[in-house]
């Protein structure tokens, strides 16, 4: 059996926060930064990661109150929060002009870090989510609030994931046990619970998901290529949506994965071609 090559797991204070990153591929190579969902952590990546490592240096964090970052103790988890720790980590490894991929929740924090630094920006992936929010938010919003607190194992915690969750139950085992293992640990008492904070959790069942900036006017002057991921049974992302913000984009692309809902894995072929073609030309 063939071993799967594994990132460097590293940490930074930013913030005040010690947070996580995975790191992929070459030092020297064209930087990639990865941003997930909001029940996520950066394992999501991974898949891809290995697909690009070649020609890349990927760096996926994990974003604050989620995987092994650390929880925010003042419950500051709006998107500004979220894009300052990403412009931090970016000045902090040093990295001048990068691709941003974003995925959902990413999404939106990659498109408020856009909004004050698109010159840093060699390209966007925008993963299956808009300026504007759609019903789907709130059904990620009632799942996370009604979903079980803890699991008797991983292998059980896993069959929830894939119930809930076709495009989890889709993946290969590997890449299933690898990105459960992102949003749950072992506790002392052998039980496996979520990683996620549960005041961030809390919050947003209360509020609902952070109010989005008019992030319109960013994507109307972005000047660096962006790609539109659509899944085209998304609920968070319509097809209005998705070929408006294409045609609002100055250089903008729709990259439409059929019979996928929210949120694509990336390593769909459609996306790896159209990722081949960006990272190629940027």
């Amino acid at each position: 059996m063939t071993t799967r090559s594994q990132p460097a797991a590293k940490h930074l204070t930013i913030n005040g926060l010690r947070l996580r990153y995975l790191e992929w591929g070459r030092p020297d190579a064209l930087p990639v930064i990865c941003v997930h969902g909001y029940t996520s952590s950066a394992e999501a990546f991974n898949a891809l990661a290995r697909r690009i490592q070649d020609r890349a240096h990927i760096i996926a964090m994990d974003v604050r109150g989620h995987g092994e970052s650390a929880w925010s103790q003042d419950d500051a988890y709006q998107y500004a929060d979220q894009a300052g720790d990403l412009a931090a980590l970016v000045d902090q490894l040093g990295i001048g002009r990068f691709v941003l991929i974003g995925t959902s929740m990413g999404g939106v924090i990659a498109m408020v870090y856009a909004s004050q630094y698109a010159d840093r920006l060699r390209g966007l992936v925008l993963n299956d989510i808009g300026p504007d929010v759609e019903a789907g938010s709130g059904r990620i919003t009632g799942l996370v609030r009604s979903r079980p607190a803890d699991f008797a194992s991983l292998d059980e915690a896993m069959q929830y994931r894939r119930e809930i969750s076709p495009i989890t139950a889709a993946r290969p085992l590997e890449d299933q046990t690898e990105t459960a293992r992102g949003v749950l640990s072992e506790r002392p008492d052998g039980r496996w619970a979520w990683k996620m904070d549960p005041a961030y959790i809390e919050q947003r069942v209360k509020r609902g998901a952070p109010a989005r900036p008019p992030l319109w006017p960013t994507l109307e002057t972005l000047p660096c290529a962006t790609q539109i991921v659509w899944g085209t049974d998304s609920d968070v992302l319509s097809e209005a949506q998705a070929k408006r913000m294409v045609a609002a984009l100055p250089r903008g692309e729709l990259v439409s994965v059929p019979g996928v809902g929210h949120a694509p894995t990336l390593v769909e072929p459609p996306v790896l071609a159209a990722l081949d073609r960006l990272l190629a030309t940027v």
